[in-house]
């Protein structure tokens, strides 16, 4: 069905647009590769811009004009601690009498990443956010995501400690896993998250056939649904021997005491 467009505004063409948000030793970098305004019967002058976005956080970077675009690689987005579930748009704003300050073009929600980014993208995403005393929060927002407190100190040393990793994430995996259970009959597309997390889940050894026995509306389900999850927790703690792994970070009690 066509949309009406009273602004006037250009809706640019997304598969010509490339731009890839990506982290890099604790820093959030953009690098623009092709804004797709070849062609286009667009004023020389107007300025051309790519906000990142997320949630009430924003940054914009400025690529110069129609006729003298500078797509810009390796730009700091200081604003954002991590770059999972950054979002982008692409706006042409006039620059020059009746156009000054008017939105002549617009690309938005881009996903930023390149398609081979995007393939390859990692099933654990990480949101920082306030949380007030809570370390971490499992949500889901179009997947799952391991919110972290915004207010944690040496964020990255945290979370990639033996500490975290063997008390949080099989905890994580088995929210996860709940979630999948749930959802279970939406898995028809196999480039959704979903999909991905049930390809994971297989690749570990998880015994997926319990799933077609599970009917989601059914409350008397719940307590499958839950040992299912435990038991998918159970199958990646061994995979990472949370255990050992532990014990071994952990000095004895009589380190202590010396």
């Amino acid at each position: 069905m066509a949309t009406l467009n009273f602004t006037g505004r250009r809706e640019l063409d997304r598969s010509q647009i490339q731009l890839r948000v990506r982290q890099d030793g604790g820093k959030v970098l953009l690098d623009v590769m092709s804004l797709g305004l070849e062609g286009l019967d667009l004023p020389g002058t107007a300025e051309v811009t790519v906000e990142a976005y997320r949630q009430t956080t924003k940054e914009r970077v400025h690529c110069g004009t129609v006729d003298f675009l500078q797509p810009r690689q390796d730009v700091l987005l200081g604003s954002f601690d991590v770059a999972d579930n950054i979002q982008l748009r692409v706006r042409v704003v006039g620059a020059e009498g009746d156009s000054h300050g008017k939105i002549l073009a617009v690309a938005d929600r881009l996903r930023g990443a390149t398609e081979e980014d995007q393939d390859s993208a990692p099933l654990l995403k990480l949101q920082r956010i306030e949380l007030g005393n809570l370390v971490w929060k499992f949500e889901v927002d179009n997947g799952p995501i391991l919110c972290i407190n915004k207010r944690l100190t040496d964020h990255d040393t945290v979370v990639n400690s033996s500490h975290f990793k063997s008390l949080v994430l099989p905890e994580f995996v088995r929210r996860v896993a709940i979630w999948v259970a749930r959802n279970i009959d939406d898995s028809d597309d196999p480039n959704s998250t979903l999909s991905h997390w049930i390809s994971y889940f297989a690749s570990i050894g998880v015994d997926l056939s319990a799933l077609d026995e599970f009917d989601v509306d059914d409350p008397s389900y719940s307590d499958m649904v839950e040992t299912w999850a435990a038991e998918s927790a159970s199958t990646f703690a061994t995979l990472v021997n949370s255990l050992d792994t532990l014990n071994t970070a952990v000095p004895d009690e009589e380190d202590f005491n010396e």
